[in-house]
């Protein structure tokens, strides 16, 4: 259940995208072979045998207290990692006494029947019978809080204050979904989209890649970056552009800070006169 804070990315307000819970469980459960879980299971594992909490040390020997508690962490740190991944679909970096209420709630409700079950089967003198799942769901709540808690208080996950929204910087371009997708580094400021086929081609300020995707999906991944279409195939981002240029059959083109011109269609190009693109920009270059 411990595990280190990945980006905040875009968040929807509690609404569940399977694509972004593809994602976090992606993301997540790439550290799940990290050395960091694997000292959290040794030191953790270590501690429950020797201390034998929850009784395990008057009904159980070492050898089934040993292989009682690895089964149990085991299957803690697997559902900590599915809970967090959940709540960072449905709620990103907000909320975030929220998010850590129902991260541990759902850890509760998934961890508490099965380590009933497997102390009712593993404990040679405890029976199902003899133990109560209600108190043992809460009980995993309780310290599936504390766990979320202290990893928020030590900086592992974002932000790091539940009073306080997180220092933004201007200057640093969002972070979007499809950013997972490419090969550039992190924060690269994508400028445009372009469809190609069955193809996108992105252009950043490191460079083009191409990525088999539709135009309409790639836009979707790029909140919460600004942009709009200027044609069926051209979208770009409003931070990119730096000026317009006009062809003397009166054909549109709009100039990237990278360089780039990007066409403009007769049916959008209302959509970006309403946006105060072409307009605002026209006046100045024309004045030229």
């Amino acid at each position: 259940m411990l595990i280190n804070a990945y980006e905040m990315g875009t968040d929807k307000g509690g609404t569940l995208n399977w694509s972004d819970l593809r994602l976090h469980f992606v993301d997540t459960f790439s550290l799940l072979f990290s050395s960091v879980t694997f000292y959290v299971w040794t030191a953790t594992l270590g501690f429950a045998v020797l201390a034998g909490p929850f009784g395990s040390y008057d009904t159980m020997s070492w050898p089934i207290r040993t292989a009682y508690w690895a089964a149990v962490i085991t299957a803690a740190i697997l559902v900590g990692f599915a809970a967090r991944a959940t709540m960072r679909a449905l709620l990103g970096g907000r909320h975030p006494a929220l998010f850590d209420l129902g991260a541990s709630f759902l850890v509760g409700i998934a961890l508490g029947p099965l380590i009933w079950f497997l102390r009712g089967w593993m404990d040679p003198i405890l029976a199902h019978e003899d133990l109560n799942p209600i108190k043992i769901t809460l009980n995993s709540f309780l310290i599936a809080c504390g766990v979320f808690v202290v990893r928020r208080q030590i900086g592992a996950e974002a932000p790091t204050s539940y009073w306080s929204r997180p220092a933004t910087k201007p200057e640093t371009p969002a972070q979007t979904r499809l950013h997972r997708r490419l090969s550039c580094p992190p924060f690269a400021e994508i400028h445009r989209l372009s469809a190609n086929n069955h193809y996108v081609e992105v252009a950043t300020s490191d460079g083009i890649e191409t990525l088999r995707l539709r135009l309409v999906d790639a836009i979707e991944e790029m909140e919460p970056v600004a942009g709009i279409c200027t044609h069926r195939s051209h979208w770009v981002a409003f931070a990119a552009i730096s000026g317009t240029e006009r062809e003397s059959g009166g054909k549109i083109f709009l100039l990237l800070k990278n360089g780039d011109r990007v066409p403009v269609s007769r049916k959008y190009r209302p959509n970006l006169e309403a946006a105060g693109v072409i307009d605002s920009l026209d006046a100045v270059f024309q004045a030229r």
